[in-house]
This record gives C-alpha cells, structure tokens and sequence, in this order.
C-alpha cells in the first residue's frame, strides 16, 4: 500500500495558526488607550493654555480691527517696525496707564481679586454687565493670543495665561508689551502709532498731560478718543483727565506743581473748564497731605462702579477716594 500523503492545510498545525495573534487581555489593551488620552490630554492643554512664553523670545501676530479694513494680522514685537523699547518710551505713559488702567499692577500677582470681588457686587446689583476687573496682565494675554468674545472658556484660558505670565515675566517688561499692542483709537495700534498720530512727537518725549491723555481712552478708545482726536475735550474726557492726574499725584508719580500745571494746560494747552473748581477741592485735599482719613471725611466716598475711571456724576467735586494700590502715597514702581 502507497503512503497517503496529507493533501489538506488543516492537518498542518503550523499552518493553521499562522497568522493567528494571541488573544489580548484587557491589560494589554489598556496601554494604548492610555496612551491616546493622555495624547488628547496634551493637545488639549497646549491649546488652553496661551503660550505666554513667546512673548520672552520674539514676536507674535495678533489681531487688529479697523473700520476700513476691518479684520486684520499684524506681528508685533521686538525688531518690527512698530515696536518701542521701554528705554525709549517716556514714564509719564506707563505711570498714567497704571493709574487709569490697574492701580494695584505692582501689588498683585495678575488676577486681581479685590477688583474681582468688587465687580462681581456691582454687576449683581446692577442686574447688568457694567464693570470689568481684567489686569494689565490680563489685557496683555488677551490682545496677544486670544479673541475677544466674552465666554467662560476664553476668560479662563486668559486667567492660566496671565498666571503663566507673571510667573516668567518681570512687571516692567509686561508694561513694555502692553503699550505696543494697545488700541489708542480707530486703526491706532501702539504707542508709536498714537505718539506721532495725536502729538507729532516720538514716545520718549510725551508729557504729564500727553500721556493723561492716552491713558483715558484705552477702556473704549473709539468712542472716548473724540476729544483727543479734535484736540478738546469733552466733560468727560476732563473729568476723566482730572481723575487720572490726580491719582499720578496720590501715587507720587508726579509732584504738586506737575499736577497743577496739568489742571491749567490739560486741554490741550488750556484750563480745563472747572480748573478752578478742581483746583480748589485740590487745595482742600488732605490725601495729598498723607491724612487720607480726613479727606473720605470732608469729600465723602463713591465707588467707581462702571469701571470708567470716574466715580458716581452726582459728585461734583473730584475724587477724594483712596486710589487701589497707594495707601502709603509713595510710588509704587515705574519702567524708567
């Protein structure tokens, strides 16, 4: 009898399970789904949190809004052509933006939590959005990397970013950025831009009352840069003018004489209309004195609610109130 030769693969064990893999257990899966979050996981953080490093080592493009072209994509920083070096630009800017923008910038660690708290009270009671509480830092943040919807998500990427910011950046330098990339009007993007556009001047050369100026149109530059753009002021521009250089005086970034001379030259080159009422309650300012307790006494104490820079319009005489960040009227710091 002939040997019978196996004619059939199944009878071949080898070939049988060729190309069969074991069968995985759950342990084995686990590995790559781990592996796939955490990369999910990844991605998501880097885009939440804004990547405030960069502002350390070069430029960034951001976005600008015009009524012409509207929309639009600019790179700002270090080496363009609309950068200005802080040792470039005069004090009296970055000491009047503090005071108009975030009084207490070198006391907090860039969320500012008494403005915060302060806000939340008077947006409740006023059952409407009225009043802000967003840092120099903050701003910074926000101009630099995100948009400027009003979400939940968007304010808190831009709380981690300024938390990361301040961490790795010094105040002066953070100060640098924000008057390059602030909005002082209509297509008029940084310091440069609004120095020679409102002044005809070079940065480094702007006043007590230049810079006062700048300072209170940054919260709403289209609207409140009308009087900066005719060269008169309106009411509230000068109110708000007056509040400014008042605050650069408690602060001791200017001194007595410096403050006075702004009331009688602040309207480009005039006396603002109620100088001489200004100049009466600022004889009577026992603030300026160092007696902050006698001057709440005899002027009285309204918030600011809106944020304005301005307290209640009831009030007709200036502010006496203590300004955030300067209790001990000294000068609480400055790029110079």
């Amino acid at each position: 009898m002939n040997d019978i030769e196996p004619q059939s693969d199944v009878t071949n064990l080898d070939s049988l399970m060729e190309g069969i893999a074991p069968r995985q257990t759950w342990r084995d899966r686990k590995i790559p789904i781990i592996r796939v979050v955490s990369g999910i996981l990844l991605v998501y953080i880097l885009w939440f949190i804004p990547w405030v490093p960069r502002l350390l080592v070069g430029s960034v493009t951001v976005k600008q809004w015009t009524k012409k072209k509207g929309l639009t994509y600019t790179v700002v920083g270090p080496g363009e052509p609309s950068w200005v070096n802080k040792s470039q630009i005069s004090k009296n800017v970055f000491n009047a933006i503090v005071v108009a923008e975030d009084g207490r910038f070198y006391q907090h660690h860039g969320l500012d939590f008494q403005e915060i708290a302060k806000s939340i009270e008077v947006n409740r009671r006023k059952k409407r959005y009225v009043r802000g509480a967003s840092t120099i830092t903050q701003q910074v943040v926000k101009m630099a990397f995100l948009s400027r919807e009003k979400t939940i998500i968007r304010k808190a990427r831009e709380a981690t970013g300024t938390l990361f910011l301040e961490a790795i950046m010094s105040k002066d330098d953070i100060l640098e950025w924000y008057v390059n990339l602030a909005e002082f009007g209509d297509g008029i993007y940084g310091i440069k831009a609004a120095a020679e556009k409102y002044f005809g001047t070079k940065p480094s050369l702007l006043t007590i009352e230049q810079a006062a100026h700048l300072g209170l149109v940054i919260p709403s530059p289209n609207s409140w840069s009308a009087g900066l753009r005719k060269r008169d002021l309106t009411p509230f521009g000068e109110r708000r003018f007056a509040k400014i250089v008042l605050n650069m005086r408690r602060q001791g970034y200017i001194t007595q004489q410096q403050w006075v001379r702004a009331l009688a030259t602040g309207n480009f080159g005039r006396p603002l209309a109620s100088y001489e009422t200004y100049l009466a309650e600022a004889n009577k300012d026992q603030c300026l004195k160092g007696d902050l307790e006698a001057c709440r006494r005899e002027a009285g104490v309204v918030d600011d609610e809106d944020g304005d820079g301005l307290d209640d319009p009831e009030v007709s005489s200036l502010d006496a109130a203590e300004p955030t960040g300067a209790p001990e009227f000294k000068k609480q710091g400055s790029v110079q």
